[in-house]
């Protein structure tokens, strides 16, 4: 189900709903009075007590890959264990599924990208995807109707959709930029597409709908005539009323229980920009969470039966990771045991028997990820993996579902953690292991375990280098119900290039796995770069609660006036990534450097990039790395700043690396 996906501030908006546009008429709002009974009669059965949960602490998992690339959404996982997620790719930001068995990409409205963003139980898949004129609009996919263009409303250009129940509703939005606001819509097959209004009309209308359990309740928020943001609940016996009782700035929701209640966060009016949870019934209205001993608290997930996952802000400046429910309260989760413990954590997902997943950061600023139980705590999941392969590491885990199957991202890619031993005949592959940085011309030599606990036998291997060269069969080792494959290749031109090995077993299974690598021209004056930082909150202007580890790779030379093209910058902070392919050195500004790129796949961003190498020229070393990206608002004409790393820090901008490399030649 959709309910238990997040919608902000866990960044499924796109930037450009954060920009003011002009409103246009929208109408269809009524008192919160007159809609009580509507959303009364909506209310399900209140749900059973709680049964036995999964059991972590005593839990192993086997490993299954789905798909390697950055993500460019969150995953979602239905009551099958089906999963819908969107990756990176040669060809763009795709959308997968997998059904249980295979995956597949769902493909595009016509265009180059197209998004997966949420999934019903039926096994339907929304999102947004190019169409084959370059506009963006709303999905729902099937493995046997293909993907349907959902439209957008009366005047719109664009169109995305953010969650669907079990009879196929879609919930999202409709705009155009400029020229219509984004306003809320609600598509069925029999319905198509209708607006849900607003709380104001004219050029001051603003809706989105996030939000939508299988009762067909929707939630979302929109602007009000005092200009503050408010979280609104919809029916198609109610229409649209404002849910904010507390009247703050600005209130949204981030997921519905099939009883009917709405959790999400709010600005509490009066205080510094502080949020806090809340939990909205039809009965009781708004109720605030609380923080848990925190100064904030934010909802990220919600089960089915109204078990919440979220975070809690400290006064010191950690985040950690917390629990809701019904019985309990908030509770905060805290970090993994550690001498000294861990500095923060983030739950991103809860299932109906309260076990929750995310991921925690120890004193050395190592990511790990965790399973939670009010029995067992907190139980880091790599010490529960079942015949891993070899250098297979798990980073976080993202989403889980009912049964305990957890979707985790690992140094592998995408993937599946199966309480042993639920699926036979597959084969766990581990990272493409091979230099972060090559020269051009020099060897990458590549090589990836991978383990086939069921001893089904490798049929062979197959390299792709990204670079238009054919793929290549390279060399195999086995035995046992383990294995390894190797292979070795020259690069023609600097660039950021994927790597990717597929394995097909003698049963015809085939998994593929992959990674970036750096290459750049020798002697010819070049910086490059690859590894991680840590982003902290408010870097992220879309999303400022979002925080943690983030990914980057560049390469470009350090001289003015390079031919274009010979620079290259990917920056990933979970599912928000930025891409780049015109990279070049800034005048004057030595170790500084600037071009144009796209923020998952789309729009039309600058940025400015600053590195240092460590001490000594030519010296590969830990060194520092800053980044702020901005776009020019296409109504006002002003410049919006996206993303800074600096944000919240006096100084030069250039934050400490987590680990990787900076090299200068």
């Amino acid at each position: 189900m959709s309910s238990n996906k997040t919608a902000l501030p866990a960044g499924r908006l796109t930037p450009r709903l954060h920009v003011i546009l002009p409103r246009l008429l929208a109408g269809g709002v009524i008192t919160a009075a007159a809609a009580t009974a509507a959303f009364t009669a909506l209310a399900l059965a209140q749900p059973q007590a709680r049964a036995a949960g999964d059991h972590p602490a005593t839990t192993l998992y086997r490993v299954v890959n789905l798909g390697a690339g950055p993500l460019s959404e969150l995953p979602a996982i239905n009551v099958r264990n089906q999963v819908s997620f969107s990756l990176y790719t040669e060809q763009g930001s795709r959308g997968f599924f997998y059904d249980g068995k295979t995956v597949r990409d769902i493909g595009t409205l016509g265009g180059v990208s197209a998004n997966a963003v949420g999934l019903n139980d039926a096994g339907q898949v929304i999102g947004s995807a190019d169409t084959a004129f370059g506009a963006n609009h709303a999905f729902v996919w099937s493995a046997d109707a293909g993907m349907t263009d959902l439209g957008v409303l009366p005047g719109a250009y664009a169109s995305a959709a953010f969650a669907i129940n079990i009879d196929g509703v879609v919930a999202g939005y409709s705009d155009g930029v400029p020229g219509t606001p984004p306003l809320a819509f609600r598509w069925s097959a029999a319905d198509g597409m209708r607006g849900l209004g607003a709380f104001t009309s004219g050029l001051a209308s603003f809706s989105v709908a996030s939000a939508l359990n299988d009762g067909g309740l929707i939630a979302g928020n929109s602007d009000t005539a005092s200009s503050d943001r408010h979280a609104f609940a919809w029916t198609q016996a109610g229409g649209m009323i404002d849910i904010d009782s507390f009247h703050s700035r600005y209130s949204a929701p981030a997921a519905i229980a099939s009883d009917g209640r709405i959790a999400g966060y709010f600005a509490v009016p009066g205080s510094d920009n502080l949020n806090h949870a809340f939990m909205w019934s039809a009965a009781n209205g708004m109720r605030d969470l609380g923080t848990a001993g925190g100064v904030e608290s934010y909802v990220l997930a919600m089960s089915s039966n109204a078990n919440i996952a979220g975070v809690v802000n400290l006064a010191s400046g950690d985040q950690h990771a917390m629990a809701w429910t019904d019985s309990g309260g908030m509770i905060d989760l805290g970090t993994l045991d550690g001498a000294p413990p861990g500095t923060g954590s983030r739950a991103l997902g809860v299932n109906k028997h309260g076990t929750i997943v995310g991921w925690a950061r120890n004193a050395g600023g190592k990511y790990q990820p965790f399973a939670w139980t009010a029995g067992s705590g907190m139980v880091e999941l790599n010490a529960r993996l079942r015949n891993a392969p070899a250098g297979l590491v798990v980073e976080d885990g993202l989403a889980i579902s009912d049964a305990g199957v957890i979707v985790a991202q690992t140094n592998a890619g995408m993937a599946l953690l199966l309480p042993c031993c639920a699926s036979k005949g597959t084969h766990a592959m581990g990272p493409v292991v091979a230099a972060d940085l090559v020269a051009v011309g020099e060897p990458l030599d590549a090589s990836v375990h991978y383990a086939d606990e069921d001893q089904v036998g490798m049929r062979g291997a197959s390299w792709s280098w990204g670079d238009g060269c054919g793929a290549e069969a390279g060399g195999m080792r086995e035995g046992r119900g383990a294995g390894s494959a190797s292979a070795s290749h020259r690069y023609a031109a600097p660039g950021i290039y994927p790597v990717t090995v597929t394995l097909v077993n003698r049963a015809g299974l085939a998994v593929s796995v992959g990674r970036e690598v750096v290459v750049y021209a020798p002697g010819a004056g070049i910086v490059g770069g690859s590894g991680a930082v840590l982003s902290a909150q408010g870097a992220l202007k879309a999303s400022p609660l979002k925080a943690g580890k983030a990914s980057f790779r560049f390469v470009a030379p350090s001289r003015v006036g390079a031919k274009a093209g010979a620079g290259a910058l990917r920056f990933q902070l979970a599912e928000w990534g930025f891409r780049s392919d015109e990279l070049r050195a800034t005048a004057g500004r030595p170790g500084q450097f600037e071009g144009r790129g796209k923020v998952n796949g789309r729009g039309d961003y600058r940025f400015d990039l600053a590195t240092t190498a460590g001490t000594a020229a030519g010296q590969e070393a830990k060194g520092r790395f800053g980044l702020k990206i901005w776009h020019i608002d296409a109504t006002t004409n002003a410049t919006v700043v996206d993303y800074d790393s600096a944000a919240g820090r006096p100084g030069a901008r250039g934050g400490a690396m987590l680990g990787g490399v900076v090299l200068q030649r």
